[in-house]
């Protein structure tokens, strides 16, 4: 190239040239689209009790949110962060039984935020995109939907959140053929996980679930299959429980044939599930000889479990083989 093909942009003005016609005729680059990354985010609640005369202040509801913990993870099912709080009911309060269970006082909840404002600070955290939220049991779920109609009606954006919610323990108890749902840190002992943090604290629990999630999906040989929880303001669980804290109670009283009359039916009545006992299990258990697992699971507490639950033992055996060399969860 010869030195004067090379032109002097320091004297450009000299040459007539105008340098902010030529950017413009330019080919300008494409933008490129920043496609958010997918996320999972598992969260866990802590409640009180509502007494009997603080009953349907918020309908569905058997007490209010005290304690609001989540986890987010990242695509591949590792930690980015987290989120806890706790929240100052309205119409309840901390009575013995939640203290003891879960260490909160109503000493802790004197300057918390209420449930809106946790609520509202919980998806400013969570943020937008690709996100599917994770629960153990739908009892999380439906305490937020209950407590979102009774006080916050008017913020339609918060309701959005919920159309994304899993119940991870329904996925679990189908994966392991439970007849009955597995507790939190059962699951974890029947996948021969140790619990980490405290029980019955928001953050603890929402942590311990995102660690089963991680260890479910990243199992190469295992294809979880759910569904999204579909929002409804009908709430069957704590009807159902309406109806049995009602059969215990005044219709105790009544003949069957009157409670009838009123549309109740007898608890007692209702099939009972195949019983699947200790000894069943612990004889079941002698296919370990023959496990990659052999000697190194509590027997008496496996068959504890299984037999609680009514988890056949090959059952649980095949899930927890199968997650066995599955690596834990690490933070991203």
């Amino acid at each position: 190239m010869r030195r004067d093909d090379v032109m002097d942009t320091a004297n450009v003005y000299s040459y007539g040239i105008n340098l902010n016609k030529i950017k413009l005729d330019l080919p300008k680059p494409e933008k490129k689209q920043k496609v958010p990354a997918k996320r999972y985010v598992c969260i866990d609640l802590e409640m009180t009790e509502f007494s009997p005369s603080q009953r349907g202040l918020v309908p569905g509801a058997n007490g209010e949110v005290i304690q609001f913990g989540a986890v987010m993870l990242d695509e591949n099912y590792n930690m980015l962060s987290e989120f806890s709080s706790y929240v100052k009911p309205v119409y309840s309060s901390v009575n013995g039984t939640i203290n003891k269970l879960t260490g909160i006082s109503n000493k802790n909840l004197k300057k918390a935020d209420d449930f809106i404002t946790v609520f509202d600070k919980f998806c400013y955290w969570r943020g937008e995109g690709d996100i599917t939220t994770f629960c153990w049991s739908r009892t999380d779920y439906n305490q937020l939907w209950s407590e979102l109609e009774a006080k916050g009606k008017h913020r339609y954006d918060l309701f959005g959140t919920l159309h994304d919610f899993v119940d991870l323990q329904n996925i679990f108890g189908k994966l392991v053929s439970s007849k009955t749902p597995v507790g939190l840190e059962s699951a974890m002992r029947l996948l021969q996980m140790d619990f980490k943090g405290q029980v019955h604290s928001a953050l603890s629990d929402s942590y311990n679930t995102a660690r089963i999630l991680h260890k479910l999906f990243c199992t190469e040989s295992l294809d979880p299959d759910f569904e999204y929880i579909n929002p409804s303001k009908e709430n069957p669980v704590n009807k159902k429980k309406e109806e049995a804290e009602y059969n215990c109670s005044f219709a105790s009283f009544l003949p069957p044939e009157l409670l009838a009359q009123f549309g109740y039916t007898n608890a007692s009545e209702e099939p009972e599930s195949e019983e699947y006992s200790y000894e069943d299990a612990t004889e079941d258990l002698q296919v370990l000889e023959t496990s990659p697992l052999y000697g190194m699971v509590d027997n008496e507490e496996i068959a504890s479990l299984c037999s609680k639950y009514k988890i056949e033992v090959q059952s649980w055996l095949k899930l927890a083989t199968e997650v066995m060399d599955t690596q834990e969860m690490r933070v991203a």
